[in-house]
């Protein structure tokens, strides 16, 4: 086995990587030309499993909690807090390789990216607003290929860090607290997705299917406020007990400005404008989580139960001709730490164990793409010896395709009828060292763009995140 410390590892593997992507673009025309990249690509897979034992060996520390991992925090005598400073600046960047092995469009993999960076000041200890008040401000960076657009051809998206290639402003906002810190409220350029319809443990996935849902992201109005566009819009959070929250949210209708839906148009995110004909988006949500109890001492779980609604008109999907003033929508979700690790702990406040989540929201089948979707999966955090912070994840999630689009699909005469969409996800996420993690992911698409026009496919991707 090679020897070295895991710092010059990945610079080989990196350099390596590198040096092969013209193999990772195979001529469209030569079928026999993908063999390199499936064999490329399970090298990485492969690479993913070792990268632990090579850690022993050299610069090994306890990693970072995995993405939306844990519900509780560690237990134990809380060690004095430093002043907290005034400024805070953050950063990120996620990278990635993924491909299609079969199926799809065509087979070939691209490399995708994204770059994030966050300032957030508190105006209470810099000017002396109110305690509570804190001003947030945000970037994005996506870059990189179209995987989905260009070679999967998927309607979900198999990549949760794909989006138009620009630099652009992500968020700009002002919270301030009230009522002892039990009323929450915000108002600027606001992501909804940070705070409504989420699932912690959802967050190991690279599919998008289990991030902001598609039951609203594609039956709204360009996404609505979520990745990678944010909204002008007020948020309220109000929490009448530890274990109850009451969230609502007024938005901008339209993220990107545009009717026709062209990210192009206004690319960096300063274009600022609200019009009557964009209507307005709104979002309420009760979220309730039970405390531990004597039956089930370090337990914890709670589901969430949403609607939303939009004030435009929607073309009616079989009849154009006819709007419907207005589009809504209503979820449920819930999600519970299933089996914990008695005395087990992951060193980031999040309790080693099985967590288990399912979610699934409707709309109407007139005026929207899906009717109804659903996604559910498992997390294990801290599955391996000595591997205290890292993910194992499986998930599901189906998206069925609106009565309305397969009623105008066959007025059409349409030589394939829309149904379904499935997702299988299998991920595992290890957590190195100083807030860097490797996720090698395998996902199979059932009816990639909601039919049988596209075969069956096999994703096999490899991520690696570093926070700063």
């Amino acid at each position: 086995m090679a020897t070295g410390t895991p710092t010059s590892l990945i610079a080989d593997f990196i350099a390596a990587v590198l040096r092969a992507r013209p193999d990772l673009r195979p001529p469209h025309s030569k079928r026999g030309s993908v063999v390199p990249l499936a064999l490329r690509l399970n090298a990485l897979l492969l690479f993913a499993a070792w990268f632990p034992l090579a850690l022993s060996a050299g610069e090994s520390a306890p990693g970072p909690a995995a993405l939306g991992s844990g519900l509780t925090a560690a237990k134990g005598p809380v060690p004095e807090a430093l002043p907290a400073p005034a400024v805070t600046c953050a950063g990120a960047y996620t990278a990635e390789v993924i491909g299609v092995a079969v199926g799809g469009r065509r087979r070939g993999a691209v490399y995708q990216a994204l770059a994030e960076a966050a300032v957030e000041a508190d105006l209470g200890a810099l000017v002396g607003a109110p305690a509570g008040t804190v001003l947030r401000v945000s970037g994005i960076f996506p870059h990189g290929g179209d995987f989905s657009g260009t070679h999967l051809g998927d309607l979900q998206g198999a990549s949760n860090i794909a989006a138009h290639h620009a630099p652009s402003l992500y968020e700009c906002w002002l919270a301030t607290e009230l009522a002892g810190g039990r009323l929450t409220l915000r108002a600027g350029r606001l992501v909804a997705e940070n705070d409504f319809a989420t699932t912690e443990s959802g967050g190991v996935f690279l599919n998008s299917s289990f991030g902001w849902p598609a039951f609203i992201s594609t039956n709204t109005c360009n996404t609505g406020p979520a990745f990678d566009r944010s909204a002008l819009g007020i948020q309220a959070a109000f929490g009448p007990t530890d274990q109850i929250t009451l969230r609502a949210g007024l938005y901008d209708g339209d993220t990107l400005d545009d009717p026709a839906g062209d990210p192009a148009r206004h690319p960096h995110g300063l274009h600022f404008e609200l019009d009557d004909n964009q209507g307005a988006f709104a979002l309420a949500e009760l979220g309730v989580m039970w405390p531990a109890g004597p039956a089930a001492p370090d337990r914890p779980g709670g589901f969430k139960v949403g609607a939303w609604i939009h004030t435009a008109d929607f073309a009616d999907l079989s009849d154009p001709v006819r709007n419907h003033r207005g589009n809504y929508g209503v979820y449920f979700l819930v999600e519970q730490l299933l089996w914990p690790e008695r005395g087990a702990s992951s060193g980031t406040g999040a309790t080693q164990g099985l967590t288990g989540f399912a979610r699934t929201g409707f709309s109407p089948g007139d005026r929207n793409l899906y009717s109804q979707t659903a996604d559910a999966g498992l997390s294990y955090l801290g599955l391996l010896p000595g591997r205290p912070g890292d993910t194992l994840g499986f998930g599901l999630a189906w998206a069925r395709l609106s009565g309305g689009l397969r009623q105008a699909e066959r007025t059409a005469g349409a030589s394939v009828a829309s149904d379904q969409e499935v997702v299988v996800e299998l991920c595992y996420q290890l957590a190195l060292r100083d807030q860097w993690s490797l996720s090698p992911d395998l996902q199979w698409i059932v009816h990639p763009g909601g039919s049988r026009a596209l075969g069956d496919a096999l994703v096999l991707g490899l991520r690696t995140r570093r926070d700063f």
